[in-house]
């Protein structure tokens, strides 16, 4: 019998041109675009801090790891700037009804989307933008409140996942209502997290269950909690690089560990390109005291019907931490298959979803996007959307 999902495959490759029209070495238009919003959101009491050093870091996280969950939270309220970039395809798209929520993890911006603002053949490589406008789709892709150009509210009691949330609520509805692309309106929001980004997905479905269509996790497991995040040198980014982040309040942290940030956020040796951590390490962004905070607080999405998938590389040691990989190679990630993988357990948290289903990749760590085999979760991204959204 004839399958009128490749024929829509077919057609979609068909139409997208080649040709290149942005700086960003995308096959599609793009543009800057500041969101202004005022968003409220329930977030965990954190007192700021003054933070000098490594150990005044690591003192400040440790507590607030066992203190928590018996912590009590308020209602906050803020007015915020968001940065973000809107790419769709050139030329006609079967998926024209349908746009991706790009939302990234800690210490980067909305380039984690785009190879990190690399060109050319690394571009082809390693930007998810670049893949998903070949396939047809928009993207919106935001530099998350803290991160690149948007507002920095304050690092301890604002700037938490629960805000987070709230502004992806807010981002997909006016998506929804045609009031952040001018003349375009899109019926489905799929909404692609990484990382940090993929927690704010699940606060998201949980607190506010009916704002997409469809949820995809990437960089993501049960329980999180790797030792290898102090091994990256979390220190104030004003004391660490203060060009860049010398205005910044002493909760916004930067990695000062080469090392030690490739361990947490890579594959093992062989599994990517040294240059490309080197760069990445070089442009870093921050995070918050607050996200690290209520990073470990997932809630049940118990109302969110719609679809979700995880898809994590089996060497992501942030969280898939083994004390020794099964190949002898030392302490590391391992995340493993079957239904009680780390991956796989994040079932739990969405009891009612039309579907579940979980992606581990091979030769892949925690930042999916920056390995040699960042094509290939791209490719299986693309393939579930296809079959679950278009």
């Amino acid at each position: 019998m004839f399958n009128f999902r490749y024929l829509k495959v077919a057609l979609c490759t068909l139409f997208i041109s080649s040709s290149l029209s942005k700086p960003w070495d995308t096959p599609a238009d793009c543009s800057d675009l500041i969101i202004p919003l005022r968003v409220s959101s329930w977030n965990l009491q954190v007192e700021d801090s003054v933070l000098t050093n490594g150990s005044s870091v690591i003192a400040l996280v440790s507590e607030l790891a066992l203190t928590s969950n018996s912590s009590t939270w308020a209602h906050e309220s803020t007015a915020l700037n968001i940065s973000a970039r809107y790419c769709e395809p050139i030329g006609p798209s079967p998926r024209r009804d349908a746009i991706q929520l790009l939302v990234h993890g800690i210490t980067y911006s909305k380039d984690y989307w785009f190879a990190l603002g690399m060109s050319g053949v690394q571009s082809r490589l390693y930007s998810w933008v670049d893949f998903a406008t070949r396939r047809g789709y928009a993207t919106l892709s935001i530099d998350r409140a803290g991160d690149g150009a948007s507002s920095h509210p304050n690092p301890f009691h604002t700037d938490q996942i629960p805000l987070h949330a709230a502004v992806a609520n807010q981002i997909a509805a006016q998506l929804k209502r045609g009031q952040i692309i001018r003349g375009r309106s899109f019926e489905k929001v799929i909404y692609v997290g990484h990382s940090l980004g993929s927690m704010i997905g699940v606060e998201l479905a949980a607190t506010y269950p009916d704002s997409v269509d469809a949820l995809m996790l990437t960089g993501y497991a049960a329980e999180p909690g790797s030792p290898l995040l102090l091994e990256t040198g979390l220190l104030p980014a004003k004391e660490a690089l203060p060009a860049r982040f010398g205005s910044l309040d002493d909760g916004y942290l930067v990695t000062s560990s080469l090392p030690g940030r490739q361990k947490a956020f890579y594959g093992r040796n062989g599994t990517f390109d040294p240059q490309v951590s080197t760069l990445d390490f070089d442009i870093q962004q921050t995070v918050s005291v607050g996200e690290m905070a209520t990073a470990s607080l997932a809630k049940v999405a118990t109302n969110y019907s719609g679809p979700v998938t995880v898809i994590t590389g089996d060497q992501d040691a942030t969280f898939c931490f083994v004390n020794e990989t099964s190949d002898g190679s030392g302490p590391g990630g391992e995340c493993g298959q079957g239904k009680t993988s780390g991956p796989a357990r994040v079932s739990s948290l969405f009891p009612a979803a039309t579907s579940f289903s979980v992606t581990v990749l091979d030769n892949i760590g925690h930042c999916i996007n920056l390995h040699y085999e960042a094509i290939v979760a791209y490719a299986v991204a693309h393939d579930w959307m296809d079959e679950h959204v278009c």
